[in-house]
């Protein structure tokens, strides 16, 4: 894609129309079907694609150039950057039969942001809110996002499309986290068009742009990708958001605790063989230290014994913390692999447990990211060498 990208850039400053491009499977199409373009086709040898002018006498001076394009590649220039911008919508809270669970959740996780804030370098948002027709004092303004992103690239073309559309996933994510409600992603994410690229580049470098935080939890995963260790870390950070996206997306209460439970869940995957051995330990024992605030508090709630089906009694904060955690997870894997049970009561029905657990597992989950996030870490439960010593927690 940066080599197609390449040619059509050097092409247009060399003179030729080139500012149309298109791809069909691994093939790159360049220039207007009805004048001379190029098709630039796979090959199995450097420089991996094979340019054709679509008419022979031009095709000396396409070989300069596909030669030209190879070499900035071979140098591993990016071109510069191209900016992209759409918008990201909340579409709104709507009564529904799962009436309860979705609106203690909205109620209990939305937050308002309203101006500038930056994830990472290349990443800047704008929050507005849209006040619904008929105001409601309990549910915040809908919100919209202008979001920004600043993709590599030697021109808008295939590549900076891509790493555009490949990232924006996220950014989505991370908004909706930040402002506790669903999002929706555009269809399409086109170039930043020019009259706003002057304000993009001075917002791109205003260090008075904040970052986007929840709870005063800075929300900026891309930059850990560049420490040590980062890119594991990332891809934990970023399965958990998109997975926590889906459940508060979730109609049924039931699928989004499922989900809430597997998206703290990403935050304990292992890449290692033994990933699959003492999952129920290793979940009990990486949140019981990761938060055992927030688990407190879901212990604390007045409807606690209730939903869960546990009773305090005189126990001690940590036994209820366990007990808890371990029911959670036993409650994910009951619905994964017995299926989903009937919940629905009906507005009038004052009888809704189902609601409130779904608000309680969504504390959990948010509580799990923002402890990572604050502090990542690797649990060692399973690892052969350390099954065969007593009490090993072993967390890094």
């Amino acid at each position: 894609m940066v080599l197609a990208d390449w040619f059509s850039r050097l092409g247009i400053e060399a003179g030729f129309d080139f500012d149309q491009h298109g791809r069909s499977g691994n093939a790159f199409t360049i220039g207007p079907p009805s004048g001379l373009h190029v098709t630039a086709e796979p090959a199995d040898v450097p420089q991996y694609l094979r340019f054709v002018a679509s008419e022979p006498h031009a095709q000396s001076k396409i070989d300069d150039l596909a030669t030209k394009a190879a070499d900035r590649v071979a140098q591993r220039d990016f071109g510069g950057q191209v900016w992209y911008s759409t918008q990201i919508v909340d579409p709104g809270w709507k009564l529904s039969g799962s009436f309860m669970g979705s609106f203690l959740e909205r109620l209990g996780n939305q937050t308002r942001i309203t101006g500038w804030r930056r994830l990472g370098r290349d990443v800047v948002l704008e929050f507005r809110e849209t006040p619904a027709e008929a105001s409601n004092e309990f549910i915040a303004p809908n919100a919209e996002v202008k979001a920004h992103i600043a993709a590599p690239g030697p021109k808008p073309g295939h590549f900076s499309s891509h790493v555009a559309h490949n990232v924006l996933e996220t950014v989505a994510s991370l908004c909706g986290f930040a402002l506790g409600r669903s999002v929706e992603l555009p269809p399409m994410i086109f170039p930043t068009k020019k009259e706003e690229l002057a304000e993009l580049s001075q917002k791109h470098v205003d260090a008075s742009v904040l970052t986007l935080t929840r709870k005063g939890v800075p929300l900026d995963i891309f930059s850990q990708s560049l420490l040590p260790g980062g890119i594991e870390i990332f891809r934990r950070e970023r399965a958990a958001l998109l997975t926590c996206g889906a459940a508060m997306d979730q109609k049924s209460d039931l699928v989004a605790c499922i989900l809430y439970v597997v998206a703290a869940e990403c935050l304990t995957a292992l890449d290692v063989p033994w990933r699959r051995t003492k999952l129920t330990k290793r979940f009990i024992e990486f949140f019981d230290s990761l938060m055992p605030t927030e688990l407190e508090n879901i212990v604390a709630h007045d409807n606690f014994e209730e939903v869960f089906g546990i009773r305090r009694g005189f126990r001690g904060v940590r036994s209820l913390r366990r007990e808890l955690l371990d029911h959670i997870y036993d409650y994910r894997s009951g619905l994964v692999h017995g299926g989903l049970t009937p919940m629905y009561y009906g507005l009038g029905s004052a009888v809704d447990d189902g609601g409130i657990r779904r608000a309680l597992f969504s504390d959990f989950a948010e509580g799990a990211i923002l402890g990572y996030l604050k502090s990542p870490r690797s649990s060692l439960v399973g690892h052969p060498a350390l099954e065969s010593l007593e009490g090993n927690s072993v967390l890094v």
